[in-house]
């Protein structure tokens, strides 16, 4: 019996996380449930659906998306109005807290132990002769499919949380005690990426990988996609600005430019792979639910309006004039649908109101019931790939060629815009973070709160701009869940609110 299950079996019953079934997924003997190579492939289709769902589903993204400013959402679900607070609250961490706050960071954290607790002990099934052809394509596609889910794994781990659990199938009981911080988190899921690109390269035209519903990669796609989130952990882990240019940014962009070709869709079952994109395309459900565009996007397509909803009955403000917001970006019209009535609620926060609804992907799915029934959702597109690579390139001075990137892009394939011509570095920076949150939103899970978190210093509420980063006292990251510290008697602790401003420092609770 290895030691690293006996310490989750320690922790789950007490958890009782709603993400994790039952603890005969996470049996301490696995041997007695992986006997042949069919189990060795279904327990790592199921490991992909459960960081899946860990990572792009409505918790933690809405909660966080609200925090980044992304979207609006006052309708009580989700922890939205918790932490889209204004002024920011710190994350309440607390055994006490409302379930749904609970769940915002219990969904990625424990999901995420489960898909690299399958992973593992799909790798020591192997390494103990499970399989089909042991040393053939197939059993090192296995392989490269269990680093590389262990590589996304803890690389979200990493840009969630100030710290995690790096478990392998050697690990020891002192090692599964331990937590290591957020940049060593990184780097090993670096390492886990690049050790599943090795893997790829060396099968050839027999590699195969199905893990992802929907999707079936080639041996070329499959290192593509894996370069890809290499660049994207890489360039989003950073909490400030000051990390933001401490970035191996000549990394990021050897990654990005062998990243993918491709957008990057996998695609619903109405059951284990869905996605937080439900709640926030306009038409994808019914009723007055679905979120609504944060007011400092409209901003950005528009100067004239402000970047933050005035509260008119709150703070008897002046109301904003309802008329569309102008610009010359094609795609406030293509990917924005106007609403002139608002129906959340005044007292749940006017800061969660604007006239804009997202409907880019409004047509990529058919919504039923409880779930999607048929769509894809894009969660790594091209066009995420192509600005890591122009960041990347203008951060190590190569201003051109970023240049070259942004312009040839969807800033004039979609957008419509003039070219960018400047040669001062803030301006191209801005213009590509500009057109990472238009082209962009509702992709990437999390994406303007880590964008928003490395791009701009800290906001103060009553000076808050389009393009400007968290505002004050929003976490930069989460915390380890309260019933994890429980088990460990270690202190609970948080991050953001007043006597956090940065969100990273950490408050007592």
């Amino acid at each position: 019996m290895r030691k690293h299950y006996l310490l989750l079996l320690l922790f789950l019953p007490i958890l009782s996380c709603k993400d994790i079934d039952s603890l005969d997924d996470l049996s301490p003997n696995q041997e007695n449930i992986i006997t042949t190579g069919a189990d060795v492939q279904n327990t790592l289709a199921q490991a992909y659906a459960d960081w899946w769902k860990a990572i792009h589903g409505p918790y933690p993204n809405l909660a966080l998306l609200v925090a980044g400013d992304a979207y609006g959402l006052s309708r009580g679900d989700f922890a939205t109005i918790e932490i889209g607070m204004q002024p920011r609250p710190s994350f309440d961490n607390r055994l006490s807290a409302k379930e749904s706050l609970q769940q915002v960071n219990e969904v990625p954290w424990y999901g995420t132990l489960r898909a690299v607790a399958a992973a593992n002990d799909v790798l020591n099934a192997l390494d103990s002769g499970i399989g089909i052809d042991k040393g053939g394509a197939q059993d090192q596609s296995i392989r490269a499919a269990a680093h590389l889910l262990r590589g996304l794994s803890w690389g979200y781990v990493s840009l969630i949380f100030d710290k995690g659990i790096k478990m392998t199938e050697t690990t020891n009981l002192e090692e599964a005690l331990s937590f290591i911080n957020y940049s060593d988190m990184n780097a090993s899921a670096l390492g886990e990426l690049e050790t599943a690109i090795l893997l790829a390269e060396g099968i050839g035209s027999d590699f195969v990988h199905e893990y992802f519903n929907g999707v079936s990669l080639d041996q070329t796609q499959f290192i593509q996609l894996s370069h890809a989130y290499a660049a994207r952990f890489l360039a989003q882990v950073p909490r400030t600005v000051e990390e933001s240019n401490s970035v191996n940014w000549e990394a990021v962009f050897f990654h990005a430019e062998r990243g993918i070709d491709f957008d990057f869709a996998p695609k619903t079952d109405a059951k284990d792979w869905q996605s937080y994109h439900q709640y926030v395309f306009a038409e994808t459900g019914k009723g007055p639910f679905w979120a609504r565009v944060d007011q400092r996007i409209v901003a950005l397509f528009d100067p004239s309006q402000p970047a933050q909803y005035p509260e008119v009955e709150a703070q008897a403000a002046n109301p904003i004039d309802p008329k569309k917001a102008q610009s010359n970006d094609a795609r406030l019209t293509s990917d924005f649908q106007f609403e002139e009535r608002i129906f959340f609620d005044v007292s749940k926060g006017e800061w969660h109101f604007s006239h804009y609804q997202h409907r880019r992907n409004e047509n990529d799915v058919t919504f039923e019931g409880d779930g999607w029934r048929f769509g894809q959702m894009p969660v790594f597109l091209k066009a995420d790939k192509d600005l890591l690579q122009a960041e990347a390139a203008l951060r190590i001075g190569a201003l051109e060629e970023s240049l070259i990137i942004l312009n040839n892009g969807t800033r004039q394939t979609r957008g419509n815009l003039a070219a960018v011509s400047a040669s001062e570095i803030a301006i191209i920076e801005d213009a590509i973070f500009y057109e990472r949150t238009i082209e962009l939103l509702g992709s990437a899970p999390l994406g303007l709160w880590l964008d928003r978190r490395r791009f701009a210093p800290r906001e103060a509420l009553n000076n808050s701009t389009a393009l400007g980063g968290l505002l004050l006292g929003t976490p930069a990251h989460l915390p380890v869940p309260s019933r994890e510290l429980q088990i460990r008697d270690m202190e609970i602790y948080s991050f953001g609110g007043a006597n956090d401003p940065f969100g990273i420092e950490g408050v007592v609770q």
